[in-house]
This record gives C-alpha cells, sequence and structure tokens, in this order.
C-alpha cells in the first residue's frame, strides 16, 4: 500500500522512452525550436521542428514540425506573433512532448546551442510531471568551435555555413532551421571524423 503512494505512474510514451535506452541509438535527430524568448525559467515553446539522419543521410520523409498553443498569454517578440496568430493547427503542450518523445526514442539529439533547446524541453516535461530527457546530444556550434579551434565563440548558422561553403536555406520556419542544421552537421561531422 505504502509503495503505491510514493510510485508515480508514468504515461506509455514515457515507459517506451526511458526503455528505449536499452539499446543503442541507431539514428540521429536533428532539432529546431521557436521560443517566445531566451528565458528558460519564464518563456515557452512555440513551435518544433525535427528530421532524422540515419546512415549519413537527411530523412526528410521522417520529419516533422509542430505549433503549440497556450492558454494563457504571452510576451512574445514580433518574430513569433504569426505562430500566435495564424490558423496553422496548434496542439497543447501534452501533445506535442508526446510527439517529439515518440519520434526521439533514444537517438541522439542535435542542435544549434542545444544545451538551450534540451533546457527549454525539460522545463516542458516538468510542467507535466515526467523526468528530463536522457539523450546523448552535439551542438553544431561546439562542433564547428573545435574544427576552428576556436573557444566558445558563438556562430551563427549563416557564419558556419559560408566558412564551410555549403548553401542552406533561407530560414524561414522551424523545419527549414532543422534541415539547415542537419545539412551543417553532416559536414562537421565528415570534417571532424565522427562515425
Amino acid at each position: 500500500m505504502l509503495s503505491k503512494l510514493f510510485h508515480k505512474e508514468y504515461p506509455e510514451f514515457w515507459k517506451k522512452y526511458t526503455e528505449s535506452f536499452k539499446n543503442p541509438a541507431t539514428k540521429y535527430v536533428v532539432i529546431s525550436m521557436e521560443t517566445s524568448g531566451l528565458d528558460t525559467e519564464k518563456d515557452v515553446i512555440m513551435s518544433i521542428a525535427a528530421t532524422s539522419i540515419v546512415e549519413n543521410r537527411i530523412i526528410l520523409k521522417d520529419s516533422f514540425e509542430i505549433y503549440i498553443k497556450h492558454t494563457t498569454p504571452l510576451d512574445i517578440s514580433l518574430d513569433n506573433e504569426f505562430i500566435t496568430v495564424s490558423k496553422v493547427e496548434k496542439v497543447s503542450e501534452e501533445v506535442a512532448i508526446e510527439t517529439l518523445i515518440e519520434y526521439l526514442g533514444n537517438s541522439i539529439f542535435i542542435g544549434h546551442r542545444i544545451d538551450f533547446d534540451i533546457e527549454m524541453l525539460n522545463q516542458m516535461l516538468s510542467r507535466l510531471k515526467l523526468g528530463k530527457l536522457k539523450n546523448e546530444a552535439y551542438d553544431i556550434e561546439a562542433m564547428f568551435n573545435k574544427l576552428s579551434e576556436t573557444n566558445d565563440k558563438k556562430y551563427a548558422m549563416e557564419e558556419m555555413s559560408k566558412f564551410l561553403n555549403i548553401s542552406i536555406s533561407e530560414r524561414n520556419s522551424v523545419a527549414d532551421d532543422a534541415y539547415s542544421i542537419a545539412i551543417l552537421f553532416l559536414k562537421l561531422k565528415s570534417k571532424l571524423g565522427i562515425k
């Protein structure tokens, strides 16, 4: 009886997620997010896009883009205004995180300034009374710093792509950003000799 009081029953998607780490990762998942600001305590995620990389190939058909509705008024920048006022279909935080976690599984996370993305996602998970992300992660900015032998310098994706002599999209959406991050990651992975 006492053990039931202290044993939290997690949703099925979270159980599957934690169980997935018994096996090695078979893919990379590139993520990009639009947030209401840069404060991980106060701001929220407005949209998430993700795409997979398997065997050094970007799998566009295995991608998604999701917009999140928030019930409380948000103090947002003009950049995010299109998300809050547009007619694009939006889902709850619960649906968004379940969709992402099911997609993510035990894969290796890729992003630009990924620590911020992970912290924002962990805040969302905390609001839903779930644990923290367990995935290994690569940050393309940290990889670029290693390649260019600089220390903790901040690089925009455009700077990195120019240096690496690759073209990236015009960045009109989080999905465009996820694809650009994927291209940069594959180039950096090759140059750094990461298997």
